[in-house]
């Protein structure tokens, strides 16, 4: 099971990501004052709203796991995940991705950058 902390670990390791909050209050990061990555809670459990970088991303997500993964009419660029059912590798990837989706063009892709 992922923690928001760890969520939150991936998004500060993104280029120009600050944290900060929602419009109602929970717990958020943005890029370029994009909010990319979103703490959301349905009862006692944890939801991730996220951005993928196509519809067609986001349609193949929720395709292919839709216990896991879902989108709402009311926001319909978005994509919901429950936290305990994502895997490290799966945040890890959809952060990036959102990252991307919600980034300034002219900000390098983090899935690009190397080590020195």
């Amino acid at each position: 099971m992922v923690t928001w902390a760890e969520v939150g670990a991936v998004a500060l390791s993104m280029p120009e990501v600050t944290e900060g909050h929602a419009h109602e209050g929970s717990p958020a990061y943005h890029v370029a004052g994009r909010q990319f990555v979103r703490l959301r809670w349905e009862g006692d459990r944890e939801i991730l709203q996220f951005w993928a970088p196509d519809p067609g991303a986001r349609e193949a997500l929720v395709r292919t796991e839709p216990d896991k993964f879902s989108i709402s009419r009311a926001f319909p660029a978005a994509v919901f995940a429950w936290l305990d059912q994502l895997s490290m590798a799966e945040v890890t990837e959809v952060v990036a991705d959102s990252w991307t989706a919600k980034a300034p063009n002219a900000y390098p892709n983090p899935r690009c950058q190397r080590s020195p």
